[in-house]
């Protein structure tokens, strides 16, 4: 049975999308095969980053609607690598049970080795926190940040999951040395977890297909390499 990661976060535009595709990109680079379940509704979806918009057919509601099969919905990405992706229709995705949900990630888990679902919001009513192997929930170091990672964390446990990560991303060093943002030690005692850490750079902003399949050495890189070695 394959393993799965739910991400997500409380802020919007906080790169849970790009961060889940750099782990499927990953993993597939690894031999392993991947599907990337796109259900959040940031501004630019898993299917335009990964420039597959057009290849849409059936979408990842269609299989949640019994429209289609998962299968019929999969277009492969890169060898290994395979998206489910969100409508291109807006509002199509507003509606989703839990059954329906947890009936397409455990189908999925029997094809895949490793299902990464970008899942929006942690509190979401229909997240079946009991069929996933590691949450990853992303945030920035302001100062609303240990509370909403603190929230986030309570969600998951409550289900039993203890594979936790939290993701500090867009670092501002500058803004904590002056204490206008939150430093790290900071973050780390009051939520009491050691953050992954992807530090704000300008090669961040705008990333393309090209920059999340590429190799060069930087803080993004590491950060999901850092947080598949825990999910083992």
């Amino acid at each position: 049975m394959g393993r799965v990661v739910l991400v997500g976060s409380q802020k919007s535009e906080i790169g849970s999308t790009v961060l889940s595709i750099k782990m499927g990109i990953e993993l597939s680079q690894g031999g392993k095969k991947v599907l990337l379940a796109d259900l959040s509704g940031g501004k630019k979806k898993m299917s335009e980053y990964l420039k597959v918009n057009e290849d849409i057919i059936y979408d990842i509601k269609d299989v949640l609607d019994d429209t289609c099969s998962l299968e019929q919905s999969v277009i492969e990405v890169v060898e290994n690598l395979n998206l489910a992706p969100y409508p291109r229709i807006h509002g199509k995705l507003d509606d989703i049970k839990k059954e329906k949900f947890s009936k397409l990630i455990n189908e999925a888990k029997t094809s895949y080795d490793y299902v990464i679902a970008d899942i929006g919001k942690f509190s979401l009513s229909f997240i079946d926190f009991n069929l996933a192997d590691m949450a990853v929930d992303l945030n920035n170091n302001d100062f609303s940040c240990v509370r909403e990672i603190n929230n986030d964390k309570s969600i998951a446990e409550m289900s039993g999951l203890k594979n936790f990560t939290a993701v500090i991303n867009k670092f501002n060093k500058k803004n904590a040395v002056h204490g206008t943002m939150m430093k790290l030690k900071d973050i780390q005692r009051m939520a009491m977890i050691k953050p992954v850490v992807i530090e704000e750079n300008i090669k961040f902003v705008g990333m393309d297909s090209y920059f999340l399949f590429g190799t060069e050495d930087n803080s993004f890189q590491r950060a999901a390499k850092n947080i598949l070695s825990k999910i083992n």
